[in-house]
């Protein structure tokens, strides 16, 4: 609890700017696309002020904030992982990390690029890939750049199947935990 006391004369200023503050935050949130597809956090603060006029009154404003948290989307695109690392092997160990944070993997392969000293994921031009394609930027911290595919897709194997998402994993991840999750082991 915050307590901040005031003359009568700034009880009505600072109302105005705790007003100004709330629409403010929806604005921001209603930006960011807290719809539908978000949980909703909601945190309660309560501040008082105490007017000198009449030191016995108190007034106690609630604010409600509103926190939107993005949905974790796992369904809707198969993901592949292409080696772009020095390590060998290690996309096949990133498939298997992605898999138990229930994402529906293809077959891994190795990419075309060479080695990669930042990973970047790949999404095809599609809603739902790209819904998948957000959620890995959040499971890998979102510290990875996020691309749309290009015509001809950055991997050896010409079988994609089905897959909307391509990981190109390099070295900043190759053989690492998925900082963006707290179930993942190497």
């Amino acid at each position: 609890m915050v307590f901040q006391k005031v003359n009568v004369s700034s009880g009505v200023a600072l109302r105005t700017r705790a007003t100004v503050a709330v629409a403010i935050i929806g604005s921001v949130i209603a930006a960011c696309g807290g719809g539908d597809a978000a949980e909703v956090v909601t945190t309660t603060t309560e501040a008082s002020v105490e007017t000198t006029a009449a030191p016995s009154a108190t007034t106690t404003v609630e604010v409600t904030t509103t926190t939107a948290v993005p949905e974790v989307v796992t369904d809707g695109a198969v993901v592949i992982v292409a080696n772009a690392s020095s390590i060998n092997g290690s996309a096949g160990r990133m498939s298997e990390l992605l898999a138990d944070e229930g994402f529906d993997m293809g077959t891994p392969t190795n990419s075309t690029e060479g080695a990669l000293g930042a990973s970047k994921i790949y999404y095809i031009d599609d809603e739902a890939a790209l819904a998948v394609a957000e959620s890995l930027v959040r499971a890998f911290g979102g510290v990875i750049q996020l691309v749309e595919m290009p015509t001809v897709p950055p991997v050896s194997s010409s079988e994609l199947g089905d897959a909307g998402v391509i990981v190109a994993l390099g070295d900043d991840f190759a053989d690492q935990l998925l900082p963006g999750v707290t179930t993942s082991t190497p």
